[in-house]
């Protein structure tokens, strides 16, 4: 692997040994990345916990960047829905008009903008999850019904001679 002026690739995760580094490196945290800092004790916990979710080698420094954004996301979140636990969904204008808490807004566009980020690391996502392996075998077999259905004399096949 190449380091200096070229981004280091991420490691394979599918190997034995591998899995035997990760196993040893299981309790290490993950240092954050330089420029990046955490505010309050709740992102420092979201962020252990985030980062546990793969081996300590497997994080690329712009994987943690982006984890910074979902972990101050995440913290922001958890602010504001107890916020709006305590004040209700619904309030009451000046004229005593139910209206939607904006705070429900605030909420919705934060957990829109977290699921964005989560989606582009793929961290929904691993390959052996099976709503990833069925698709492929969906795409697998749309394409050898294609072709089978492609039975002509115009196109060679191979066939066995006798």
């Amino acid at each position: 692997m190449r380091t200096g002026l070229y981004t280091m690739r991420k490691k394979r995760s599918d190997s034995i040994s591998d899995d035997v580094k990760s196993f040893a490196q299981a309790g290490d945290t993950v240092q954050l990345p330089a420029g990046i800092t955490l505010d309050d004790e709740v992102e420092r916990i979201v962020w252990s916990q985030m980062t546990a979710t793969r081996s300590k080698d497997s994080w690329r420094e712009f994987d943690l960047l982006l984890l910074s954004k979902i972990v101050k996301i995440e913290a922001r979140l958890r602010k504001h829905q107890l916020q709006l636990d305590i004040e209700g969904v619904v309030m009451f204008n000046d004229r005593g008009t139910p209206i939607e808490n904006p705070l429900a807004r605030v909420i919705d566009t934060l957990t829109r903008q977290q699921m964005t980020v989560i989606r582009s690391m793929s961290l929904n996502q691993s390959d052996s999850d099976p709503r990833t392996l069925n698709a492929t075998g969906v795409k697998n077999s749309a394409t050898n019904e294609i072709i089978a259905g492609l039975d002509s004399d115009l196109i060679p096949r191979l066939r066995i001679l006798k």
